[in-house]
């Protein structure tokens, strides 16, 4: 990372952007430094600073291309993850490579100390340069104990989009005697600050969704062989965002009341695709989710095919499940095994 060189054009940015054009620099930033860094949190945050539809468009395409090759730091963010208000900010940091922990004890630690709460005018305009300067000032302390630069420019742009320009700080039992205020449940609208694109699909196919309160969320398939979808629970509604929200093939959302739900039914699946005399199989948990519509809508959980990927998966999915139990009656559901390609199919019951 060339960091003089990039300082230097940031600070060129910052002294030129309110009287000159400033998004060629950006667009050295984003092609030049971040992306050949992987450091996509940046990228996407300083092309949202960008005005012009066609340096948005070479962006998007740059960034997308990077990440068919780039490595991508995998992590659970905040709202969906809330495991980080268990995450001491207290003394110094662990020496470790768990990104995961580095990301939870940032964000941990900027919502207890309620930092940069002076400056929320400033970074309500300029949120992508407080990102990046932030990020450098903890990667001098945290580097050096694992803390990659693409953790901390998440855990800080979580911090501001979630917490600090909302004002949504957190209550945990590190702050509770500091009158921090409640831990509010943020809207759709907020926690999806940082995927812009989703806030947009939504406030066109569904903008009643944006101002509702957000539950949790997870991922699944619409069939053993079907698309991804991602499944969002607030306090009204349910709604079932296809992979693929525009364009050609795009998918077509489905949204429910969440009252209307009657019963979860959480059944199994093992399925076996022919391909001549080959065959592949795994296993799936269905969620059926019955309305007193009369309605059903089954999702499938990729549980594995071994039981390498099943131990790797279930707790994930168990956490899924524990969620779901908060918000709705679960009930044991069918079990099946089901065949594809060139064979046919058949069921027994049972339970993974």
């Amino acid at each position: 990372m060339d960091s003089k060189a990039e300082l230097k054009i940031i600070d060129r940015y910052v002294e030129i952007k309110e009287i000159e054009d400033g998004q060629p620099l950006i667009m050295k930033l984003i092609l030049e430094h971040f992306l050949p860094n992987n450091r996509f949190e940046e990228a996407r945050s300083w092309r949202n600073a960008l005005e012009d539809k066609e340096l948005k468009t070479e962006a998007d395409t740059a960034i997308k291309e990077r990440l068919k090759n780039g490595k991508i730091v995998s992590l659970s963010r905040y709202p969906q993850n809330t495991d980080w208000t268990d995450v001491s900010p207290e003394g110094k940091s662990k020496q470790t490579d768990d990104q995961q922990y580095h990301y939870d004890r940032t964000i941990s630690y900027m919502n207890t100390k309620k930092e940069l709460i002076d400056d929320v005018e400033d970074i309500e305009t300029c949120r992508n340069e407080w990102i990046t300067f932030v990020a450098r000032a903890y990667e001098e302390s945290l580097g050096s104990n694992g803390a990659l630069f693409e953790t901390l420019a998440m855990a800080i742009s979580d911090y501001i989009e979630l917490i600090l320009l909302p004002n949504k700080f957190v209550e945990t039992r590190f702050n509770s005697n500091e009158n921090a205020m409640s831990n509010a449940t943020p809207t759709i609208e907020n926690a999806y600050a940082t995927r812009p694109d989703l806030v947009e699909y939504l406030r066109t196919h569904a903008p009643q969704v944006l101002g509702d309160s957000y539950l949790m969320n997870f991922f699944c398939l619409t069939g053993v062989t079907g698309k991804s979808e991602e499944v969002i629970v607030t306090d009204q509604y349910i709604a079932f965002i296809p992979e693929k929200l525009s364009g050609w093939n795009a998918g077509r959302m489905q949204l429910i009341r969440r009252e209307s739900v009657v019963v979860i039914a959480v059944g199994s699946e093992y399925h076996t695709e022919y391909q001549g005399i080959t065959s592949d199989s795994a296993s799936y948990w269905t969620l059926t989710f019955e309305t007193s519509n009369y309605e059903q809508f089954t999702r499938w959980l990729y549980l594995g095919k071994n039981e390498k990927e099943m131990n790797q998966y279930r707790p994930q999915l168990g956490k899924i499940m524990d969620s779901l139990g908060n918000y709705f009656d679960l009930e044991e559901g069918d079990s099946f095994q089901t065949s594809g390609g060139y064979q046919t199919s058949f069921g027994y019951g049972f339970w993974v």
